[in-house]
């Protein structure tokens, strides 16, 4: 339609604003695909681009999923979710089909695509943190992501990390190595202040890599130093969560845990103590009197008021406990009368420990990975903790997954199977947190059995049998953040997710193709 110079120019454009939209949310991330689209079907050609796709390998291994999307189909009941899947996982066809029938993306294309991905990262990146910290006062960490879930985040950050230290590498001029290097730091130091714990995690495991890597090729003084940094940074790591760890969850031996039959005035004290919750090392359940707190509360904040009829504000009875418990204060109406204005107001904001309102994000984080595990391990209510709830999911999905080894539930009918028996096995968890497995490989698995399993790895691995000399550095780094983000997520569930795998794969596995098709011409 138009003339090959405004088709290419219309190619670019949905190239590079691709990356970069998808980090300002599902809108502006969806119209750059709807551009390359629109332009590929305006393009015409259709034969010659066929003739380009029909013995090109890697295009059929990377458009497989999509593929068993469709096949899911053929027993699938639920319908409904089945569209939906597919509308997501769109791109893992769409994209592909237009990057390896279109005119070879230069390198020099490649890498603006990447520079608008990163200029995307910070625009997202300071609206969270304005949003946050000057407009909103958040206090959790994961409530600061505005354009996708804070996990997504984590995993795009990561990769803007490693766009920085890339183009650090290869830049030639120091002012240009300078940026690249103060925005690694902002984008790490983000991480940290927006409490990306999963992301935080990621990070680090990149950066244990990389120094095993870069010291590995080292001579032999080298690699010594190299070990010996690789294993002090991982020790410091697990000594700053084993401190935490120990502040929180050790017993105390003091006093305020000894077991008392009334308080000073002679009040009777009650013990719920089966559980064994504590903050900062002291029972939230000990020494109880219960009409004291209601009445002293109450009196104290009547806007905020609560009872033990559990239509009536009993969260904010656990609150008070555990408050009260963090700060060594009696749970009694002289442990109330002791709160200062800004504790009753750190109560309101549903604020459990004294202490946490000074802490950063990720101390926050790991703080509740830490009750989640206790509250796991003490067979406490596991409602709304991720870590606990995913012990759940992970097994819910093992039990789908041996019910339809072979060719699984079908696409759409994974909430539906895992819904089941959630209900029959798992009566203790909340409907509303019946959700899929939080594990890409089980959630394959299950939706599409051992072999469509096996299909789903060999799509994965075969860019490095087919491309392996030709990939970039940043493939491989982009690989391990796609992989660890599997363990803990269904990261192509989502339309950030989707999009996480599907840009950077095709834009990467496209590069090292045409780089290898030129090298065999030559």
């Amino acid at each position: 339609m138009f003339s090959k110079q405004i088709h290419r120019y219309l190619f670019l454009f949905g190239l590079i604003t691709l990356p970069f939209g998808i980090m300002l949310g599902n809108f502006p991330g969806s119209l750059p695909i709807v551009i390359l689209g629109a332009n590929w079907l305006l393009e015409g050609q259709f034969g010659e681009k066929w003739f380009q796709l029909k013995n090109n390998k890697l295009f059929w291994a990377l458009i497989s999923l999509f593929l068993l999307y469709l096949f899911g189909l053929v027993h699938t009941q639920d319908f409904s979710s089945a569209l939906d899947e597919l509308r997501v996982g769109l791109p893992f066809i769409s994209l592909p089909l237009i990057l390896f029938s279109s005119a070879v993306p230069s390198k020099k294309e490649i890498d603006f695509s990447l520079y608008a991905f990163v200029t995307g990262c910070i625009l997202n990146t300071v609206w969270c943190l304005l949003h946050g910290f000057v407009i909103h006062h958040e206090l959790i960490g994961r409530n600061l992501s505005r354009f996708m879930s804070h996990i997504r985040l984590g995993l795009f950050i990561d990769m803007a990390c490693a766009c920085c230290i890339y183009f650090f590498y290869h830049s030639n001029k120091p002012m240009h190595k300078y940026l690249w290097l103060c925005l690694f730091i902002y984008f790490v130091s983000t991480l940290i202040f927006l409490g990306l714990v999963s992301g935080l995690v990621i990070f680090l495991v990149l950066f244990l890599l990389f120094l095993f890597y870069f010291f590995l090729k080292q001579n032999r003084t080298l690699k010594l130093l190299g070990l010996l940094l690789f294993f002090s940074t991982l020790i410091l790591l697990i000594n700053y969560v084993n401190n935490i760890s120990k502040a929180q969850a050790s017993i105390s031996n003091s006093a305020y845990n000894m077991i008392k039959q009334s308080n000073q005035e002679g009040r009777s004290l009650i013990q719920m103590d089966s559980a064994g919750m504590v903050e900062n090392g002291n029972y939230v359940f000990r020494n109880i009197q219960l009409e004291d707190l209601k009445s002293t509360w109450n009196a104290r904040v009547p806007e905020d008021s609560f009872s033990y009829d559990r239509a009536y504000n009993l969260h904010r009875y656990a609150v008070l406990l555990r408050y009260l418990s963090s700060a060594n204060l009696t749970k009694d109406k002289e442990g109330v009368k002791k709160l200062s204005e800004k504790d009753i107001q750190n109560i309101k904001s549903n604020i459990p420990n004294y202490k946490l309102a000074e802490w950063s994000f990720l101390r926050i984080r790991i703080y509740e990975l830490i009750n989640d595990y206790t509250d796991y391990k003490n067979g406490r209510d596991v409602n709304g903790h991720s870590f606990g709830m995913r012990l759940y999911f992970w097994h819910t999905a093992l039990v789908v997954m041996q019910q339809n080894f072979w060719f699984g539930v079908g696409t759409g009918d994974i909430q539906l199977e895992l819904n089941k028996v959630y209900k029959s096995k798992f009566k203790d968890l909340s409907s509303k947190y019946y959700l899929k497995p939080h594990n890409q490989f089980l959630s394959i698995a299950v939706s599409f059995g051992f072999f469509g399993l096996i299909i789903f790895l060999v799509m994965l691995l075969f860019p490095f049998y087919y491309l392996s000399p030709f990939l970039s550095p940043l493939y491989k780094v982009f690989f391990t953040i796609l992989l660890l983000s599997f363990l803990t997520e269904d990261t192509l569930g989502t339309q950030a997710g989707a999009a996480f795998y599907v840009i950077f794969n095709t834009i990467f596995c496209a590069e090292a193709y045409f780089r290898k098709q030129q090298t065999l011409v030559d």
